[in-house]
């Protein structure tokens, strides 16, 4: 049986998305009561923060390291990394493990294309805006990616950490993010892709005034076909 491991606590909020999606779209999919099989490491996300902030990366990659062969230990049959910013340490964690890990960028480009598009608008962390291990992959993959400029990147930044890692959302940070996904959009970027696993919680696929791709949501769905 598949057994699903999440590397977890990056942030809690975006774990609890991904645990609650897992569960309703297996529902959807196979009928009331059906659940997946999951297994979860949480991990301390002040100390994933602080390793950022530091640009300690190899530290982190350890980390996430061992987190997968914590979770391969205990069973589980396909991972995921429950972040965008984390999949920076993508080839640690895959290297960690001999079961399959699942790519969110793979994810995403596999969604970006069921929409019939080739361009993206890039909001995420600085992290991920400020380096090409993003954008470079969905590139190569024939997605071409429009970034936010410096000063947007700075609010974006502050929007994460400050309020959507801590469960605050608000109508203001709503409305800066809205307005930032439409200079992106303007300057070429077709799909608004939600590369952060806590804007779902700002700005829901559904609810979005043009085409959006979750990347939580895609994360999902290619779990549940491994």
């Amino acid at each position: 049986m598949k057994r699903i491991g999440l590397i977890g606590g990056i942030s809690w909020e975006s774990t609890a998305s991904y645990y609650a999606l897992l569960n309703q779209m297996t529902s959807r999919e196979y009928g009331a009561w059906k659940q997946p099989a999951l297994l979860i490491d949480s991990m301390d996300f002040s100390e994933i923060v602080a390793y950022q902030q530091m640009g300690d990366w190899a530290t982190l990659g350890g980390m996430l390291a061992d987190s997968a062969t914590r979770l391969a230990s205990a069973g589980a049959t396909v991972l995921a990394i429950a972040a965008n910013t984390m999949h920076k340490n993508f080839d640690d964690v895959a290297n960690a493990v001999s079961i399959p890990v699942v790519d969110i960028r793979d994810a995403l480009v596999t969604e970006i294309t069921a929409l019939g598009a080739s361009s993206m608008s890039l909001l995420a962390t600085k992290y991920v805006l400020d380096d090409d291990f993003y954008s470079s992959y969905l590139e190569k993959l024939g997605v071409k990616v429009v970034k936010p400029n410096d000063d947007q990147a700075d609010v974006l930044q502050s929007m994460i950490f400050d309020e959507l890692t801590q469960g605050i959302v608000t109508d203001a940070s709503r409305a800066a993010f809205v307005k930032i996904a439409e200079d992106c959009r303007n300057r070429g970027g077709d799909v608004v892709g939600l590369c952060c696993t806590e804007f779902g919680l700002l700005v829901p696929e559904g609810s979005a005034p043009w085409p959006v791709v979750d990347s939580t949501v895609a994360h999902v769905k290619a779990l549940l076909v491994q």
